[in-house]
């Protein structure tokens, strides 16, 4: 069994999380109330979260994927299992929600964006004509 760890992260938007998210090709799921996530041999964990992917949309040996709202911080942390976290599903999901972030406030300033990714590298390009 997998075990689970909270990963400290700086996921203040719940828009741009969920965005990152379906960018990457999650459809993940949000829940009024914290529920608890299910690992990959379908058991239920202690573990709980507000916006999970479910496991059967990240892999076929993958645990649900977990964003705890944290009250006091303001910020969601993710609950990411060592086996997902060792395929570098948290790393992927922290380089989109940086990438959506960005696009997104270069988009409401005006600026066109264009962003790569080559060789696990961003490339971010932004225009505006003044």
């Amino acid at each position: 069994m997998s075990a689970y760890k909270t990963i400290n992260c700086s996921f203040k938007s719940k828009e741009t999380l969920i965005e990152c998210l379906k960018t990457l090709g999650y459809t993940p799921v949000v829940y009024k109330e914290k529920t608890k996530l299910v690992g990959y041999l379908g058991d239920e964990r202690e573990e709980s979260a507000e916006i999970i992917v479910p496991r059967a949309i990240v892999s076929n040996l993958s645990n649900d994927i977990g964003f705890a709202y944290d009250e006091e911080n303001k910020e969601y942390a993710m609950i990411c299992s060592d086996y997902d976290q060792n395929i570098g599903v948290a790393d992927k999901i922290r380089q989109s929600y940086a990438v959506t972030a960005i696009k997104t406030a270069l988009s409401k300033n005006k600026f066109s964006v264009k962003s790569e990714i080559k060789d696990k590298v961003v490339t971010i390009t932004a225009g505006k004509i003044i």
